[in-house]
C-alpha cells in the first residue's frame, strides 16, 4: 500500500482531530486547513508508513513540527503594528496613475464577459477573502 493510500485513510479517520489539535495551537484567524495540508504533504514525502505503529500520534507529532516551525516565522505579537489609513496614503506618479486606469478599464471589460456565476465565485474569492472549499460548499447547499 503506498504513502498516498495510506495518507487518505488517515485523512478519512483522523482529519477533525488533527484540526481540532491545530486550533488549540495557534491564534484566531489562522487558516488552520493550510497548516493540516502541510502535515500531509511532509508525511507524502515519508519513506514508508507502513511501518508506523500508533498512526494516529505519528500524524499529531508531524502536526506539533509544523505549528511550531509555522510560530517560528511569525513576528512577535509586541512588533505587530496598527496601521491607520493616513500611513497607507501614497501619491503615485502619473504615469502609473494612468497605467491603473488602462489595467482597470481592461479587468471592467473581461468581468462584463464572465457569466454571473463566475463572477460571483469571484467576488466571495478576492473581495469577501473567503476560501474556493468553502464557496463550493456553500453553492452545493443552495
Amino acid at each position: 500500500m503506498s504513502n498516498g493510500t495510506l495518507l487518505l485513510g488517515w485523512r478519512n479517520r483522523w482529519n477533525r482531530s488533527l484540526l481540532r489539535f491545530i486550533g488549540r495551537r495557534v491564534r484566531a484567524g489562522v487558516d488552520i486547513e493550510d497548516l493540516a495540508q502541510e502535515t500531509y504533504l511532509r508525511l507524502l514525502r515519508a519513506s514508508d508508513l507502513r511501518n508506523v505503529r500508533n498512526p494516529q500520534a505519528y500524524l499529531l507529532r508531524v502536526a506539533s513540527h509544523v505549528v511550531s516551525e509555522w510560530r517560528a516565522r511569525q513576528p512577535p505579537q509586541d512588533m505587530l503594528e496598527v496601521i491607520d489609513e493616513e500611513t497607507l496614503v501614497v501619491e503615485a506618479p502619473p504615469e502609473l496613475a494612468l497605467e491603473a486606469e488602462i489595467w482597470q478599464a481592461s479587468l471592467d471589460t473581461a468581468l462584463q464577459e464572465m457569466s454571473p456565476v463566475t463572477r460571483a465565485v469571484l467576488l466571495l474569492k478576492f473581495r469577501d477573502n473567503r476560501r474556493c472549499s468553502d464557496i463550493a460548499r456553500d453553492s452545493r447547499a443552495h
